[in-house]
């Protein structure tokens, strides 16, 4: 998948993009983010209900998203799960996240999904005004627990 907008360009992740990535994952608060980063990422490439595209503005990463196509027993089409959306922050507020939100929205279309949803930080409130800016609505609660090895 590949997709421009103006100078911006969406597509599909690489190995060349595991630094830049890493580095988004450590701004949104992910501090190990870059350990085995390669690893997960193939595992993404590999997956074929998984996806992960950046997006590039003069060929630096300055955005991703990372989704999974999920089956749910309560409705007959799968969900889409993004699990990170993230902008460098000196790239926010210029429409880089919404073009890879657009582009997720895209690909849960073309696969058929009946919804597509998105977890936020309760603390993080610009991107919940962002979500919700963009029809998307806050109909539960999120709850998570780790699993230790």
């Amino acid at each position: 998948m590949k997709i421009e907008a103006g100078s911006l360009q969406i597509r599909a992740a690489g190995g060349d993009d595991v630094e830049p990535i890493g580095e988004l994952l450590v701004q949104l608060g992910y501090g190990t983010g870059r350990e085995g980063l390669s690893a997960r990422m193939a595992s993404f490439a590999e997956d074929p209900c998984s996806v992960l595209l950046v997006a590039l503005e003069d060929d630096n990463v300055v955005g991703l998203v990372a989704f999974s196509f999920v089956p749910v027993l309560q409705e007959p089409r799968p969900w889409c799960r993004i699990s990170v959306l993230v902008v460098d922050e000196r790239w926010r507020a210029r429409g880089v996240g919404r073009s890879l939100l657009f582009a997720a929205e895209r690909a849960a279309r073309a696969a058929g999904c009946g919804r597509i949803e998105a977890t936020s930080a309760n603390d993080r409130l610009d991107a919940h005004r962002f979500y919700e800016g963009l029809g998307y609505l806050r109909l539960s609660a999120h709850f998570l627990k780790r699993i230790e090895e």
